[in-house]
């Protein structure tokens, strides 16, 4: 799929700016920050599409939220099923970052 903006880390992004959730950094960080260390985080695949998906939704003048109107289930905010389809580097990756799933993930 070819983007209207640039959204190789390796490069800068020079698209509409919108705030991007990054579990690395437990905050909020602007689309258009140097992203070159997105490359090398464990998540980089999981986010690196998520990213993709909110430039393209941000050029359609579309909110960019990854959440807006999402509907979720208990069962579907478990540790269980968060990590579900991660590799184990990424669930430690996770567990790292977010310490409460981590407790929950291991009381399973």
């Amino acid at each position: 799929m070819t983007h209207r903006f640039n959204v190789d880390p390796r490069n800068p992004y020079d698209g509409p700016d919108f705030d991007e959730f990054c579990i690395a950094e437990k905050s909020y960080l602007s689309a258009r920050r140097d992203r070159s260390d997105c490359i090398a985080c464990a998540l980089s695949k999981l986010c690196q599409a998520g990213f993709e998906h909110q430039v393209d939704l941000a050029a359609q003048g579309r909110d960019p939220s990854l959440t807006k109107d999402c509907q979720l289930t208990a069962e579907d905010l478990t540790a269980e099923r968060l990590f579900d389809g991660l590799t184990d580097e990424q669930v430690d990756f996770v567990k790292t970052h977010i310490p409460g799933l981590a407790k929950e993930h291991d009381n399973v």
